[in-house]
């Protein structure tokens, strides 16, 4: 399935030997190409990827590029639209402590109501520390790609969509995960175990699903990081008991008809928490 896409990833990193590269270039060679292959493989998809590429040109803007293409810019920004270089960073995806080597660190794709199943090409940028495409109309199942392409991975947001079926089991692979937010959309089945498996995870927004089922107990391996977490409006049932030693500053739980039993402090307290829709007080 995935053969002939690994093989243009390939081939994309070979053409520098055969290329001649400026010396000058900020942006590193391989990543402007994987660039113009993204956009060649997508800009007709519709006419929303047509005006959410269409900054995608060359020559870039002279003052803010040291070569006539220069997506990434002198500084984090991007002379592309949707795109980042934030170079080495810190903790939470955009995080950047100023040094920039020229990768592409950010896809940021909000709000550009891109239809279709998300596009297997952004494999192509292998530095990704954030994968934000939100408000969209992208259908079809979780990118299962994803775990196997983004090994830096830090915040992958997918909200807003269309997408539907179950989480992967294979997402457990991204241990770099921070922020996993896929609320709004139509994804089923049981509460992902699989993210208690991700013990750097400090933000989980599943909101606005068809997700069933109690709390798994793999959950207890977050309790040291997350922080921030969403789960109103599902179908989750049994009590919250899994959460008891959590030090959440957020909690939403509402909307959930089958939650029950008693409240601990984490949620209890915490902003956002509102029982409405819910059992939570009563026994179950």
């Amino acid at each position: 399935m995935y053969t002939s896409l690994f093989m243009t990833i390939i081939s994309i990193i070979v053409l520098p030997c055969i290329i001649l590269i400026p010396s000058n270039a900020y942006t590193v060679p391989e990543e402007v190409r994987a660039l113009e292959f993204i956009k060649d493989a997508n800009i007709n998809r519709s006419i929303n990827w047509q005006r959410a590429l269409a900054s995608w040109t060359c020559p870039t803007d002279a003052d803010d590029s040291d070569e006539g293409c220069d997506p990434c810019s002198r500084d984090w920004s991007g002379n592309w639209e949707h795109i980042q270089c934030r170079g080495a960073g810190g903790r939470y995806g955009e995080g950047s402590i100023g040094h920039y080597d020229g990768y592409v660190t950010t896809v940021h794709v909000t709000d550009a109501h891109l239809d279709g199943p998300p596009a297997k090409e952004w494999c192509l940028l292998t530095h990704l520390r954030e994968l934000d495409l939100d408000g969209g109309n992208q259908n079809g199942p979780f990118p299962e790609w994803i775990p196997k392409c983004h090994p830096q991975l830090q915040e992958l947001d997918l909200s807003f969509n269309r997408l539907t079926g179950r989480i992967p089991n294979n997402i457990r692979k991204k241990e770099t995960l921070q922020e996993f937010k896929v609320e709004h959309n139509y994804f089923s089945g049981p509460v992902p175990a699989i993210l208690g498996g991700m013990p750097n995870l400090w933000r989980v927004r599943l909101a606005y699903n068809h997700f069933e089922g109690t709390i798994p107990e793999s959950w207890r391996n977050m309790s040291g990081n997350l922080n921030q977490l969403d789960i109103s409006h599902n179908h989750i049932s049994g009590n919250l008991s899994v959460l008891a030693f959590f030090k959440l500053m957020y909690a939403s739980v509402h909307s959930n008809a089958g939650l029950c039993g008693m409240v601990p402090e984490s949620i209890r307290y915490a902003s956002g928490y509102n029982p409405s829709g819910t059992g939570l007080g009563h026994p179950c």
